[in-house]
């Protein structure tokens, strides 16, 4: 009985994943069969590393990426990727050095060489999912946007995040946890554009920041409020992880207690996916011993539905 629900709730997530992978992709200028767009800003490494975990159950997620790798890599930055893919699994490793390969010899890009592996990967049937930057840029793709405008980098990123909080401000931790660069890169960077303007500070410890957006949405053309910020790059990570576990289960011998175990590992090691997004999970020390396992088959429909709320 367990095996089937945890089956049955291995499948959900994997579904649920796929679509918003699919929406977000989709957002990003992608040629793919759905007409939803984001409500959260892409966060476009963080969703390379996750389609890569996940090819194996969706075929045209390989069109998509061999087509970004020859058309798009570009658009990628590798120093964020570097740091993101040390908590992926090793098969996310693994799939990224053939992803790797195709930027460098395909998409002429070789930024991507240290990364690369000696081959492409899987044979895919299209790679013209996504030709060219889009004559509209949905608000979604920010990131991206400002990359091809101001360049892969800190700079770029800091400021997409800062325009998705509309206003808010924002403190050197979250920046760095958003961004995945180092506290000290962020409050330098941004005291530099602080100092040219483009940003506000409170001038007082702990210092905070915030941009202005009214402009930015004119030059940029996006009515309303812009898409707010999700922590997609610690939620995937979380995600890659736990359904890589639950596929493994049932072809390993292990006991339910020995699974629980390891979720209860999991889920300690990712609390920042779940505080930072709000997300109300079970907690570790609330659960005796495999009553943990019944904790989480309870909860991934919630985060499921979290997560088709927030693609």
């Amino acid at each position: 009985m367990q095996e089937e629900r945890l089956s049955r709730i291995s499948k959900e997530l994997t579904d649920t994943l796929l679509d918003t992978l699919w929406i977000q992709w989709g957002s990003l200028g992608s040629f793919v069969g759905t007409n939803r767009r984001s409500t959260s800003l892409v966060d476009p490494d963080a969703l390379l590393l996750m389609s890569l975990t996940l090819r194996q159950y969706e075929k045209r997620l390989g069109d998509v990426l061999a087509s970004w790798a020859g058309n798009g890599s570009k658009l990628f930055s590798i120093q964020r990727v570097k740091n993101l893919i040390k908590g992926f699994p090793s098969v996310t490793r693994e799939r990224l050095s053939e992803f790797a390969y195709m930027a460098k010899s395909e998409g002429k890009d070789h930024r991507w060489k240290a990364l690369s592996g000696t081959a492409g990967g899987p044979e895919t049937r299209l790679r013209s999912l996504w030709e060219a930057y889009p004559k509209v840029w949905h608000p979604a793709a920010l990131i991206l946007r400002l990359r091809l405008g101001f360049g892969i980098g800190i700079t770029s990123d800091l400021l997409a995040y800062l325009l998705s909080l509309n206003g808010d401000w924002s403190s050197t931790t979250k920046m760095s946890l958003a961004i995945e660069y180092s506290q000290y890169s962020v409050r330098r960077n941004a005291d530099t554009m602080t100092a040219a303007g483009f940003l506000e500070n409170t001038n007082k410890k702990p210092f905070q920041y915030r941009v202005n957006t009214s402009p930015w949405k004119q030059l940029l053309s996006i009515d309303g409020l812009i898409p707010g910020w999700k922590y997609w790059n610690k939620l995937y990570l979380f995600l890659a992880a736990l359904i890589v576990m639950l596929n493994g289960y049932g072809e390993e011998d292990q006991s339910p207690y020995l699974l629980s175990s390891k979720l209860r590992d999991l889920v300690g090691e990712h609390e920042d996916a779940f505080n930072l997004n709000n997300i109300d999970y079970p907690k570790p020390q609330a659960f005796i011993g495999e009553d943990y396992l019944s904790g989480v088959i309870d909860f991934v429909p919630v985060l499921a539905d979290w997560i088709r709320e927030n693609a």
